[in-house]
């Protein structure tokens, strides 16, 4: 059995959730890859 990476690709990136995804992933580089981020602009009030 082979313990490949996991390719991951982060929608939200700068919002709460998609941070703590980014933590994780930094936490365990040998079981993560990030291979895309997407971040953007609030939604206007």
């Amino acid at each position: 059995m082979t313990n490949r990476r996991r390719r991951v690709l982060i929608l939200g990136s700068t919002g709460s959730i998609g941070t703590q995804a980014l933590q994780v992933i930094a936490a365990n580089p040998d079981r993560f890859e990030v291979v895309g981020l997407a971040a953007g602009g609030g939604r206007p009030t």
